[in-house]
């Protein structure tokens, strides 16, 4: 098999974790790693032997793919020349900072027929796939992912950092056309949003409630589905689901909970979820789900498919994450100078969303 040649621009924390992860591939040559600040990218360099590059344009010619894992403001200006020089990309998410820069990125990799992949790589975890297998198509969804506060990613707030993922989750489940938006968030480190909750109201009915933030004490990434075929829950982090599902009693309507009697209805309540509503914990394969969006990458650069999250699903999710920012009431924590609370206060234009 021949190697693709790849790159990685942008040597933060993630790009690193990219970089190591591609430098160890048989199907790939991490060729060089692009980064302005010497220091960054002379230390992944070095850890992989690879060539250490002050400038994206300095890959034209030596590699045939590239990730960019610069900071999401960088994204367009960065990626825009490179599919211009015939290069394919899996850009990290989102795929750029605002609806205009993200349709730009889709058209070019149109324009100039190139792979562009974007790194929503909760597609990817397995435990995502085992819930949509086992749940079918939901009417409800519930989301959090919150995290500490790192000092990273401050070039955008909480929606496209971290609720971002969320989005795209909900609109790879095809809901619809977005009917209704309700958002709130709260500034707290004196920049972009860092916690906010979002209601998504689609045409097909599925309503998605989705909470982010990146001031809260402990790492929590869960996400919950409801259809008619049952409740599935997926951890992200630990990789596990658990799934409720009705008994052929419920499916058939001869269940009815207030015509047990009620010298039955102890020993019922202990066999609840094994009888009525059998709770299964489903076992997942454990994957590296960067590895995995490594390898749908690199096999769509061999054969010239569509990646399993297009340009125009990453320029999607960016459109929905504008709609939340456009609904967010915001609240900021502290005084004013004055002494008065801060308040609520819209941080961006106001449309009506229906």
């Amino acid at each position: 098999m021949s190697r693709t040649r790849v790159a990685v621009v942008g040597c933060g924390h993630l790009g690193a974790i990219h970089a190591r992860l591609l430098a160890a591939r048989q199907d790939a040559e991490l060729v060089a790693v692009v980064d302005p600040v010497a220091e960054s990218r002379a230390r992944v360099a070095a850890a992989h032997g690879c060539r250490p590059l002050a400038e994206p344009r300095e890959l034209v010619g030596l590699v045939d793919a590239a990730v960019v894992a610069a900071p999401t403001g960088l994204h367009a200006g960065v990626s825009l020349p490179l599919l211009e020089s015939g290069l394919d990309l899996l850009v990290e998410k989102p795929i750029a900072a605002d609806v205009e820069e993200a349709r730009a990125i889709s058209i070019a990799a149109r324009r100039h027929g190139r792979v562009v992949a974007v790194g929503h790589v909760e597609r990817f975890n397995p435990a995502w796939r085992t819930a949509v297998a086992r749940v079918g198509r939901p009417v409800v969804v519930e989301s959090a992912r919150l995290a500490p506060f790192t000092f990273r990613s401050l070039d955008v707030g909480v929606v496209h950092d971290l609720m971002i993922h969320d989005i795209d989750l909900v609109l790879s489940l095809e809901p619809g056309r977005l009917e209704r938006v309700e958002a709130q968030g709260i500034v707290a480190t004196g920049g972009h949003e860092d916690a906010a909750r979002a209601r998504l109201v689609f045409d097909s009915g599925l309503v998605a409630d989705l909470s982010a933030s990146r001031i809260n004490p402990v790492v929590r990434r869960s996400l919950t589905m409801w259809s008619e075929a049952g409740i599935a829950s997926v951890d992200f982090n630990a990789k596990t689901v658990n799934v409720i599902e009705p008994s052929t009693a419920v499916r058939d309507g001869s269940f009815m909970a207030a015509a047990v009697p009620p010298a039955e209805r102890g020993g019922m309540k202990e066999r609840f979820f094994a009888d009525i509503l059998p709770l299964d914990t489903v076992a997942v394969a454990d994957a590296n789900a960067i590895a995995c969006e490594h390898d749908d990458f690199l096999d769509a650069v061999r054969t010239r498919r569509q990646p399993l999250v297009t340009a125009a699903a990453g320029a999607a999710a960016v459109e929905i994450a504008a709609r939340v920012l456009e609904a967010l009431d915001t609240t900021r924590f502290g005084k004013t100078a004055g002494g008065r609370a801060a308040g609520t206060i819209p941080l961006y234009p106001r449309r009506k969303t229906a």
